[in-house]
Formats: structure tokens, sequence, C-alpha cells
């Protein structure tokens, strides 16, 4: 009795062999899928967040773009104001100059307003290179969003080009296991 048990264990100690050997290559073949699919999940997150970042730049560079161009009206505005009164104060030495009543009081008011008039100039030049930088800035954040609406496009179509790959991917596979399935019967 004890040789036939022995017998039997010895007959069946390939197989059980066998069979460990088949599942540690069916376990290897699992993780190693799981292991993909791990790596391409989180791939899609990283280029989720990369695509939310990019809308993010896009419309925080646009909102900044709003502001200056806000800015850029209230500049173009205020330098109008600062022209308007240029302009008065010429006219008021233009008629100063022209009545000549008290010649100490007038040149008074004639130096009193030269020195107004340069401040108003001044501030207008001023104005000017305000404009001009407020302008740049404007081109500036137009060409950073241009940029960024290529860089997200660029993205949006490298995204649908891994999906379809992965699908494609996923179609062998299932052909693969169906022919393996039919192979077998």
């Amino acid at each position: 009795m004890r040789t036939r048990l022995i017998l039997i264990l010895l007959m069946l100690l390939p197989l059980i062999c066998i069979a460990q050997s088949s599942m540690q290559r069916q376990m290897q073949s699992s993780n190693a899928m799981f292991a993909q699919q791990n790596r391409m999940f989180m791939q899609q997150q990283q280029q989720q967040r990369d695509m939310a970042r990019m809308l993010n730049n896009i419309q925080s560079t646009e909102d900044k773009l709003a502001n200056e161009e806000k800015k850029l009206k209230k500049l173009h505005a205020k330098q109008a104001e600062k022209e308007a009164d240029l302009k008065t104060k010429k006219d008021e030495l233009a008629l100063i100059e022209n009545n000549g009543d008290n010649h100490t009081d007038l040149q008074k008011s004639i130096e009193k307003s030269k020195k107004e008039i340069e401040k108003s100039e001044e501030k207008i030049s001023k104005s000017k290179v305000d404009i001009d930088k407020s302008s740049k800035k404007i081109t500036e954040f137009q060409k950073q969003i241009e940029t960024k609406k290529s860089q997200k496009e660029e993205l949006a179509k490298k995204q649908e080009e891994e999906k379809k790959v992965k699908e494609a991917e996923k179609a062998s596979k299932e052909k693969e296991k169906e022919e393996k399935k039919a192979a077998k019967k």
C-alpha cells in the first residue's frame, strides 16, 4: 500500500510541477498586464492634469490681458484729460500775453503759466511711455495666449493618438484571445 502511494505521488509530481509553473506564468503575465494598465492610467491622469494646467494658464493670461486692456483705456482717458488741460493752459498763457496791464504781475503770470505748461507736457510724455508699456504687455499676453493654445491643441492631438493606439492594442489583444480560444477548441 505504501509503495502504491509513493508511486502515485511520484507519478503526480511532474504534473504538479507543470501546473505550478503554469500558474506562475499566468500570475506573471497578469501582474505585467496590471502594471501596464497602472502605467497607462497614471499617464492618462498626468495628461489630464497637464490639460487642466494649460487651460488654467490660458485663462489666467486672458484675465491679465483683459486687465491690461482696461488699464490702457484708463491711460488713454487720462492722457486725453492731460492734453485738454495743456490746451487750456496754453490758451490762458496766450490771454495773459495779450493783456499787458501790469508788467511785473504779467511777467510772473507768464512764468507761472509756462511752468505749468512744462509740467503738463512732462505728464503727457510720461503717460505716452505708460501707454507704450501697456501696449507692449498686451501684445506679449496675446502672443502667450496663442502659444499656449497651440500647445493645448498639440497635447489634445497627442491624447487622441494615444487613445487610438490603445484601442488598436485592445482590439488586437482581444483578437489574439479569440484565436487562442479557437485554437484550443
